[in-house]
């Protein structure tokens, strides 16, 4: 039984998510129903119940639109989020810097920033990761679970790295200042990114390999080579990726184990929320392939933003002090974000 005391400190939370794929639910209700302010009516009591003050939100080009339709796919999603973001008033904020990430913090405003899980939009145009750096863009995954023109996923792996053009891409992303996600990469292009890179790099929605043996996962020298380059691994509640039994106690053996291995510091959150997808149809047949072939489209049982602050209190149930577990669930993220943040 949690405590009164713990009930009321996880009152006074402050959590950041790492990877939320609500855009992808935003796009669809705006252009295949019509609606509009989608943040406002579907997203904003969830995530203020999780007490999420920081939500980054990945573009993710579905495999029906590649890779012809990638590029406008992506400035759809981005436009949408615009739109959004208009119609919010002053309920969601687009951090683009270290300066509106603190004016976020000072506020009663949820802060959003865009990723790329793919670079796919790009085709072999690599400048124009510049043009959406301009829009926002501040995380760059290279792949999702498939291989493109630049590295290869977990799920499509012939043991093949980062291409010349890959290569490129990082050295781009370097210059002008974006933040590399590993997540997803085959574990040659992972080592190939950290070789190459020489910019912030983080596995934003990822668990460890050694509790849960999913390809998704990250062994513990990608943990331990992560951690030496200053980065976070944000914890991943898709129940696949976790392990059997409770979800909560399931993602503590994670913390527990990265902790063990490199320590707090590099713990963040990465959820990667799917429930409020499920009606879009993301995993059509082309995809699904792209999943271990035991695996369902959809767990029996999606976890949602709600359960953050229950994780926090599973945290400090099982030894995490109160400082070690608000580390995990924003203070590490905000931390990271801070230092690579472009100042303003």
């Amino acid at each position: 039984m949690v405590s009164n005391t713990r009930t009321n400190q996880s009152a006074h939370l402050l959590s950041v998510d790492l990877h939320g794929d609500i855009l992808l639910d935003v796009l669809h209700r705006r252009r295949m129903l019509a609606e509009d302010h989608v943040l406002l009516g579907h997203h904003l009591e969830p995530l203020k119940l999780g007490q999420v003050k920081v939500q980054v939100l990945p573009v993710y080009v579905e495999s029906r639109y590649q890779p012809e339709g990638t590029l406008r796919q992506a400035i759809l999603a981005i436009d949408a989020l615009y739109q959004e973001l208009s119609e919010s008033g002053d309920a969601f904020q687009l951090v683009r810097s270290s300066q509106d990430l603190a004016a976020t913090l000072q506020s009663d405003s949820i802060g959003v920033l865009l990723s790329f899980e793919g670079a796919e939009p790009l085709g072999r145009d690599v400048s124009l990761i510049d043009l959406f750096y301009k829009l926002g863009l501040r995380v760059l995954g290279l792949t999702w679970n498939r291989a493109n023109l630049f590295a290869q996923g977990v799920l499509e792996d012939t043991d093949q790295g980062l291409s010349l053009l890959g290569r490129d891409l990082v050295s781009r992303a370097n210059r002008i200042g974006v933040i590399l996600d590993v997540s997803h990469l085959n574990r040659r292009s992972f080592w190939d990114l950290l070789e190459s890179t020489n910019g912030p790099v983080l596995a934003s929605h990822s668990n460890a390999f050694t509790v849960c043996n999913h390809p998704r996962n990250l062994t513990d020298d990608q943990i331990r080579a992560l951690a030496a380059k200053g980065g976070l691994i944000g914890l991943n509640f898709v129940p696949r990726f976790v392990g059997p039994g409770n979800l909560l106690s399931g993602l503590v053996n994670h913390a527990e184990h990265i902790a063990g291995l490199v320590g707090i510091s590099h713990l963040a959150l990465g959820p990667d929320f799917i429930d409020h997808i499920q009606h879009i149809g993301v995993f059509e047949p082309k995809t699904q392939r792209l999943l271990r072939p035991e695996e369902p489209h959809w767990p029996q049982e999606l976890p949602s933003v709600r359960v953050l602050p229950l994780l926090y209190q599973e945290l400090c149930l099982r030894g995490f002090s109160d400082d070690d577990s608000r580390s995990i669930m924003g203070t590490n993220a905000l931390n990271f974000l801070s230092s690579h943040l472009p100042k303003e």
